[in-house]
């Protein structure tokens, strides 16, 4: 009579990790490539420029262009901890205020 050990489970592999593109590596930014990195559409941003929430910008003739620095700085600076947090109820009244406007 034999005993055969269980076989083990596969040994968990996480995937490689993936490349950076190189184009989100540079100093400035296009809007498109700002929208990829938070998440946001291209046209969110569009309306952040007019109503002056978004991060700062360079507009170069046609081209509109985002400093990375200024892209992380406007993060950083939208940083919650929880809810009650005082960002997080400011971004929230300053967007009620705005609704409320005629």
């Amino acid at each position: 009579m034999t005993h055969d050990k269980p076989a083990s489970p596969p040994a968990l592999t996480l995937p490689p990790p993936r490349p950076v593109p190189a184009r989100f590596l540079r100093d400035y930014l296009r809007t498109t490539e700002v929208a990829e990195l938070l998440g946001l559409s291209p046209r969110t941003l569009e309306k952040y420029r007019c109503v002056g929430e978004g991060p700062a910008f360079l507009k170069l003739g046609q081209r509109v262009l985002y400093a990375r620095s200024d892209v992380e700085a406007w993060l950083q600076a939208h940083r919650c901890a929880h809810t009650s947090d005082d960002t997080y109820t400011a971004v929230i009244d300053a967007r009620r205020a705005r609704r409320q406007e005629p």
